[in-house]
């Protein structure tokens, strides 16, 4: 760029600038501000609205009422399939060559365990992945992560 043209680009930012500055300072507050259109929704127009979209309301706490109704329902049903549960045995058969994530695997399927990418995970951050052996193996329902690796490490 040449001398005369950094001149010209200089100036013209001071020319946009004196322009913006007398702008916001010479005009009218009001008539700078967006009109608003002032329209109240009535009850009617939410409930036109509910029933269009097919969706009903409650108040604060009929809802509330709601979740702590929700919750105690399934932590009932939690307690129940965990007292059933308890008692129940699975016996499992490892076999040479089975990896901790085939293992793992099994697990899960039978609903011995939660996850078995968690339990995976902790065998081997534990350090046990070597040493499951193969075997027979009774397990019980509801065991921990360590009671189940200590079962298949002995």
């Amino acid at each position: 760029m040449t001398k005369r043209g950094i001149q010209a680009f200089a100036g013209g930012i001071i020319l946009a600038t004196a322009v913006l500055a007398g702008v916001f300072y010479l005009t009218d507050e009001d008539q700078a501000a967006a009109v608003k259109n002032e329209k109240s929704v009535s009850e009617q127009d939410v409930s036109a609205y509910l029933d269009s979209k097919k969706m009903v309301s409650v108040d604060r706490d009929e809802y509330q009422k709601l979740l702590d109704s929700k919750e105690k329902s399934l932590s009932d049903d939690s307690n129940a399939d965990t007292e059933k549960n308890k008692n129940k045995t699975y016996k499992l058969t490892i076999k040479d060559g089975m990896s901790t994530a085939d293992v793992s695997d099994i697990l899960e399927k039978e609903g011995l365990i939660s996850s078995a990418q968690d339990f995976n995970d902790y065998v081997i951050d534990a350090g046990y992945h070597k040493e499951i052996r193969a075997g027979n193996f009774k397990l019980k329902q509801g065991m921990s992560f360590k009671k189940i690796v200590k079962t298949l490490t002995r």
